[in-house]
């Protein structure tokens, strides 16, 4: 979009000291959410306030002011930049990724429900995590807009460090979940539930623990006791916990009834001898073991029904979508509409190349609009605001174009713009 294309006249040019540090990114629309906090229900629906033909004013990387073009009254020797015909919208949030995982990406079983996909994925887990790989997933989370991504991490040796050395030199802001994997005593120290190969990390760069969080992986793969010892020390840190919630028919099958392939997958390599099925189904059990409430982040959610889904919506508990890999392992989708009345926190996330294509997770929207026809406004919060509410990041600034705030901002695909 050039100048000469607007009715718009140019903006008046002032001659002011400082005027080389000032830049001006002009997009034909600009929605920055200013002053917008987490959406739930009706609210995610409301008409978002877009600046046509707008200009995002930034100095220092940080925020000036954002109005439209012909209100700009701009220093001599501001560095302007056309971005062209396109919608700009605060930095994306990926909450749930496998960062680790990258170098797996295609080496999986795809399409053939969760267990065949798990058995495909296990044996890999030997191989080392490859920095590389991890710096590309980085590299190309920056090149889609994503700048705020919650990572699950604990799976590989090293795996910690180097994800959040490829976040850093990627310029991302990451959350780390150390996943608890398995029946083991969570309190190997006597004093928090850290996974062991995170507490290695943590014990050799204490810095690293301010973007770490104890988790777990699944009500079926983590023991009921550490579960809740993680959950209870993320809320004594004022840290966001996460787990996989209700993601593939085979998780309900074996906590229901206590047999199916999930089942004898696990049986005698990961569950403890006498391991027994509560006999609930995935969200009755982990309100059972205090695991719902604010701060907590559950991912998937593709088995719920509409009064499970008033349940989580009740307890303050956000829930991460990831579509898309739902879609490629072929455990079913989750049901959308029925989390978005029920007032739920709703965000999205793309997994990890393991069980994606990519990590753009825009892409996770597009598929929601298209596929289920999801309004464009609500997508929007999703990937932004809504985003920044799981991962506890919006009082850095995360998820909104404001004054004073980053001047991080992603392109919406034409899909999701209006």
């Amino acid at each position: 979009m050039n100048p000469e294309e607007t009715d718009s006249p140019a903006p008046e040019l002032v001659d002011l000291d400082a005027a080389d540090s000032l830049l001006a990114i002009r997009a034909k629309s600009i929605l920055t959410l200013a002053g917008e906090g987490p959406a739930r229900a009706a609210r995610l629906f409301a008409p978002l306030k877009k600046i046509d033909n707008g200009v995002l004013l930034v100095r220092g990387g940080m925020v000036e002011d954002v109005l439209p073009w012909s209100q700009a009254r701009l220093p001599a020797g501001t560095l302007v930049r056309d971005v062209g015909a396109v919608c700009l919208a605060p930095a994306c949030v990926n909450a749930h990724t496998h960062l680790e995982l990258s170098h797996l990406a295609e080496k999986t079983r795809w399409g053939r429900g969760f267990t065949a996909w798990l058995q495909s994925l296990v044996p890999l887990l030997g191989m080392a995590p490859q920095a590389e790989a991890m710096e590309n997933a980085c590299a190309s989370l920056a090149l889609y807009g994503t700048l705020y991504v919650g990572n699950i991490t604990g799976s590989l040796p090293g795996g910690t460090v180097l994800a959040d050395s490829a976040c850093s030199e990627a310029g991302l802001t990451a959350s780390h979940f150390c996943e608890w994997f398995g029946f083991g005593a969570p309190f190997a120290d006597s004093e928090r539930p850290w996974p062991p190969r995170c507490r290695q990390a943590l014990a050799d760069d204490p810095f690293l623990m301010a973007r770490c969080a104890p988790g777990g992986h699944a009500l079926y793969s983590t023991g009921p006791e550490v579960l809740t010892a993680a959950r209870q020390d993320c809320q004594r840190m004022g840290r966001v916990f996460s787990f996989h919630l209700a993601e593939s028919p085979e998780e309900t099958q074996m906590l229901t009834t206590g047999d199916g392939p999930l089942r004898a997958f696990y049986d005698k390599v990961v569950l403890p001898q006498g391991w027994a099925a509560p006999g609930l189904r995935p969200l009755a059990y982990a309100v059972k073991l205090g695991l719902l409430g604010p701060g907590t982040l559950a991912v998937h959610g593709v088995q719920l029904d509409a009064q499970e889904g008033e349940v989580l919506a009740a307890s303050g508990a956000a829930l991460c979508l990831c579509p898309r890999s739902n879609r490629n392992l072929g455990v079913g989708v989750a049901p959308v509409r029925e989390m978005m009345e029920s007032g739920a926190l709703l965000c999205l996330g793309t997994d990890g190349l393991t069980s994606n294509r990519d990590l753009d997770v825009r892409k996770e929207a597009v598929w929601l609009r298209e596929t289920m026809d999801v309004p464009p406004e609500a997508l929007v919060r999703m990937l932004t605001v809504n985003g920044a509410a799981a991962l506890n990041v919006l009082g850095c600034g995360a998820g909104r174009l404001e004054k004073g705030g980053p001047a991080d901002f992603c392109v919406l695909p034409e899909t999701l713009t209006y």
